[in-house]
Formats: structure tokens, sequence, C-alpha cells
């Protein structure tokens, strides 16, 4: 369900100074081989902040033994809330995803990123990256979840060149 390569330093550069990590509690949602979540680290997502679902058994037995001091979680995003219901009492500041969300059907987004949400504090952010020039949610998904969106950075030094959003619920 990922992506066929990799993200790229630059990319994971950017994803990483795309928000405030000091003292924030963390999830990333398909981390893979842990290149974001290097960046993370390099940018002071503190490691007993710092959770990491994997889907793929081989991939999260792997960033467990890369990143010992991390929270390692095999399972599904479809299936998140469930999953992290005893995992993570406290809702997390941020949640940065690697999840291919322009390949999904919109009902299957709409529950991931419901899940999402729910997970998030009322003042937490969602940090996705897309390979596509179009945002990965549509105006009406956002309006639907109630959030907003802001393209964060572009990278064109990524192969295939990338697009980092930031999402937040506005402020009251």
């Amino acid at each position: 369900m990922g992506a066929l390569a990799p993200s790229g330093r630059p990319l994971a550069r950017a994803m990483a100074t795309a928000a405030e990590l000091g003292g924030k509690r963390i999830l990333e949602i398909g981390p893979g081989t842990g290149v974001i979540t290097e960046a993370l680290l390099d940018a002071g997502a503190e490691p007993e902040q710092l959770s990491l679902l994997e889907r793929d058994c081989r991939l999260a037995s792997n960033l467990a033994s890369k990143f010992p001091d991390l929270k390692v979680i095999t399972g599904d995003a479809r299936f998140l809330e469930q999953i992290l219901e005893t995992e993570q009492p406290q809702p997390f500041d941020i949640v940065f995803s690697s999840l291919p969300l322009l390949n999904m059907k919109k009902s299957e987004k709409h529950s991931i990123l419901t899940q999402i949400l729910a997970l998030l504090d009322e003042r937490g952010i969602l940090i996705q990256y897309s390979y596509s020039a179009r945002p990965p949610l549509s105006e009406n998904l956002t309006r639907e979840l109630g959030i907003t969106g802001m393209r964060a950075a572009t990278v064109i030094r990524n192969l295939p060149p990338a697009r980092v959003w930031k999402y937040s619920r506005p402020l009251n």
C-alpha cells in the first residue's frame, strides 16, 4: 500500500521541520525503513514521545532493531483506534503520515482520517506528504472532517518530487 521507494532524505527533513517537535507526543504512521523517523529524531523529537505504527511485520521488526528506544507497533492504520486504545491513553500532538491517501477509496481514507483526528489533541496537527501537485485531501473531505490544510513545503530534490501538507482543526 506504500510508496515504491523509501522517502528521500530531503523529503524526510521537510516533513520533520513542518512542526515544532520538542516535548510533543508524536505518532508516525507508515514509517517503512525509518528515513522520516531518523529525521524526526534529528529535528528534536524525544524518543519516549515517538511511536511508530507499521503494517508490515518485517519492516516493524527492522524498525524495532534500528530504534530500540521507540515504541514500534505492528498494525494497520485502518484499525488505528482499536490498536492504540491501550497503547496510547493520551492524545497525540502530531501525526506524521506516509499513507498513500491519493490511492485510497474515499470511504477508506475518510475512516482512517477520522480515527487519526480522534487520536489528535484538539490543537494537534497531521502532516502528510504527496507526490501529486494536488493536495492529498480534497476540499470536500477537509470540510467534512472539519479541518483546514496548507502546503508546508515542496521538495524538488526527492524522486519523485513531493509536497508536504499540514492539516489541523481551525482554532476557535
